[in-house]
């Protein structure tokens, strides 16, 4: 079994997974978050930075692309063949309608002829392994019948399977029911991506595809980072004194590497605002909590404010936790 992490835009760059690595485990691969192939053939400085493998020690990274256009697709792939990267991930999944609408991301999963012609373009071509991440379709899960067709007649390193289209975002049930009618029709190594926000969900899932034997874990490890190292152990931990000391470590470590980065008192409070629209969830009383921390403007008071809520406030249930977003009234 391989565990991996998702590519969560803000989220899952190096500075978390350096931190997370530090006082957990069970990941085995990071996927990065995209990088947008560019008008021109450059690329950000910062995407590049994101994906240098001797910065990635401790969890081997996987870069991500977003985008249509396959010559500057070799050119990157070649890039990332110079820094030692051995596989790429294209990204089909993106639901953003900023993306879509250009046919990028799971825009372009209704337009099945075109994703064979740009296959029919990269493969040859790709100086690396290329793995996919999909969706089921943009606008019907029954796309996914064509799409399977495309995907067959190409030699990908693995198939990375979100089990929701485009239009649905990140809400909504995942249409199992049509992955399970599809699912026998793969010739790839699959790797399932969604939802997997606590150990029972995983066991469930497992249940119903014993033939996967990958799983993709996103928000899930930022509403329970214990969660990798639970699903391979196979059994969840109940210390609550160690977890929360763990929990602590990771959000001062967090803290750190982005002060490192940023340097500037007012991106890192907003930076550190996002993570704990997530990490609120390890308390009982998650949104009160976010909704003090989201009104602050200074980050020491900020930090002070959590080391309160560490010492004083109870730890939420593990299992059944949310791993949706805090997200205020305005």
């Amino acid at each position: 079994m391989k565990l991996y992490l998702a590519p969560l835009q803000g989220y899952t760059e190096i500075e978390f997974r350096r931190a997370w690595s530090q006082f957990f485990s069970g990941i085995d691969v990071a996927v990065s978050p995209f990088i947008p192939l560019a008008k021109s053939f450059r690329f950000r400085s910062k995407h590049l930075q994101d994906v240098i493998p001797n910065q990635n020690t401790r969890i081997p990274v996987i870069p991500q692309v977003l985008g249509i256009d396959p010559e500057k697709f070799i050119f990157l792939a070649t890039r990332l063949e110079d820094l030692g990267h051995q596989t790429l991930n294209w990204n089909l999944g993106c639901p953003k309608k900023t993306v879509a609408r250009k046919k990028r991301g799971s825009g372009l999963l209704p337009y099945p002829e075109q994703l064979r012609n740009i296959l029919d373009e990269l493969i040859p071509k790709l100086p690396i392994k290329l793995s996919i991440k999909t969706r089921l379709g943009f606008n019907s899960p029954d796309e996914f019948f064509k799409l399977i067709e495309v995907y067959n007649d190409f030699p990908l390193d693995s198939l990375i399977i979100h089990p929701r289209i485009g239009t649905q975002m990140y809400d909504g049930e995942m249409h199992l029911k049509a992955l399970d009618q599809t699912i026998g029709q793969i010739k790839h190594k699959i790797v399932f991506s969604g939802d997997i926000s606590d150990y029972k969900t995983y066991e469930s899932l497992k249940t119903r595809y014993p033939q996967i034997d990958d799983w993709m874990l996103g928000r899930g490890v930022l509403t329970n980072p214990f969660l990798p190292k639970w699903i391979r152990a196979g059994k969840i931990e109940n210390n609550e004194g160690q977890i929360r000391q763990t929990l602590y470590h990771l959000h001062e470590e967090l803290f750190c590497e982005i002060r490192d980065k940023i340097k500037r008192e007012r991106p890192i409070l907003n930076k550190m605002k996002d993570f704990w629209s997530y990490f609120a969830r390890w308390f009982k009383n998650d949104e009160a909590i976010f909704s003090t921390l989201a009104r602050m403007d200074n980050i020491d008071d900020f930090m002070e404010y959590l080391k309160k809520v560490f010492n004083e406030h109870p730890l939420s249930q593990a299992e059944g936790r949310t791993n949706r977003q805090i997200k205020l009234n305005k």
